[in-house]
């Protein structure tokens, strides 16, 4: 081989090797960036959005939500809460109809809502067993068998009002024949301890501290649990048909559904802690806060994911609106896929395992 052609040769496979080394490196860059770009993708900063939040001031409407908060969920989603509180289902509707709420928690007996077309069904929280009808003991009643004629307070359109329905159903007495007066919680409390009624349909933590405070005048004749198995009492978040129409509104939706199922584990994972951080954020006793610990079915993320995967929360929504058609609260049955809208938990439970 001459001087010449191996000279030429080692030049071209050199020339040769240092394309291939310059083609590898450009695609490995190419790889790099389409990593990097994809990393970006991923990691680039949400939108700041901004809610408005409906809480009731107890461990239920308020504990998940609260922890969020205070474990930074929400701004890891770049979300705004303003967290509102009320006490009712009704004039919390009322707010949202008028587009001052955004999202809120409703109670057992503001559920009915949902089937009037007023709001939707975003997720369960819980449900419940807290319910009771109390009554005085100087009113001498003993049993619901007994309440025509007498004075109960109730709170319209709220737990307290299906469950004396539905006590009052099932003992065949006629509403009528009952002095139904409607009040808010607080005005319930006061009226049963000063005997300006005979009796009340209320929830813990009321409860609790109607018997914490007089527990000599203080006899309970009906509880939620005496509805079981049959009965189930859902406590859910919610929004209006109106609202989620927008899609920047669903997005807001599904970020603010993973923060709430975030807040929703923490709290059965760190429940005395979290009965504390409420405790201390609405200023009342921790006994009076721990009150529902017993009295709720808390569910957790697995539950929550596979009873709206298998149906089994569509029959209880279903389940719970015949309450409503039974005592006469609603006028006509709805299929619950009208007004439960489980998408978006969906979505929000794929990107949290996603984000594992």
């Amino acid at each position: 081989m001459s001087n010449n052609f191996r000279n030429s040769f080692l030049t071209g496979f050199r020339s040769g090797k240092f394309l291939l080394v310059l083609l590898i490196a450009f695609c490995m860059m190419g790889t790099a960036e389409g990593a990097s770009s994809k990393k970006a993708a991923v990691t680039a900063p949400k939108e700041l959005l901004r809610l408005n939040v409906a809480y009731h001031p107890h461990l239920v409407g308020l504990g998940a939500i609260l922890a969020a908060e205070k474990q930074g969920y929400f701004k890891q989603e770049n979300l705004e809460v303003q967290m509102v509180r009320f006490t009712a289902g009704p004039p919390e509707i009322a707010a949202m109809i008028a587009g001052d709420i955004d999202i809120g928690y409703l109670g057992v007996g503001a559920h009915v809502f949902g089937p009037k077309g007023q709001c939707v069904m975003l997720a369960m929280d819980c449900t419940d067993l807290s319910s009771e009808i109390m009554v005085t003991k100087k009113s001498g009643i003993k049993s619901i068998k007994n309440l025509a004629g007498k004075t109960i307070g109730i709170t319209k359109g709220t737990t307290s009002e299906l469950f004396l329905s539905l006590a009052l159903k099932r003992a065949k007495i006629d509403p009528s024949k009952v002095n139904i007066v409607n009040m808010d919680a607080a005005g319930k409390v006061a009226a049963f301890m000063t005997n300006k009624v005979d009796g009340i349909s209320i929830e813990s933590p009321y409860t609790d501290q109607i018997r914490k405070s007089n527990p000599e005048n203080t006899v309970t004749i009906q509880t939620s649990r005496d509805f079981l198995p049959k009965a189930v009492f859902p406590n859910s978040w919610v929004t209006t048909p109106r609202f989620i129409e927008n899609p920047k509104n669903q997005e807001a939706v599904v970020r603010f559904l993973k923060c709430l199922l975030k807040g929703q584990q923490y709290r059965i994972q760190h429940m005395d802690e979290t009965v504390g951080m409420v405790a201390d954020y609405l200023g009342q006793p921790k006994e009076i806060i721990g009150s529902l610990v017993d009295k709720t079915n808390f569910l957790d993320n697995r539950s929550v994911e596979k009873i709206f995967k298998n149906g089994t929360a569509l029959k209880w929504y279903e389940q719970h609106e015949k309450m409503f058609v039974d005592a006469g609260l609603l006028d006509k049955f709805v299929p619950a896929q009208d007004f439960v809208k489980p998408q978006y938990l969906m979505a929000a439970l794929k990107e949290l395992r996603s984000e594992k």
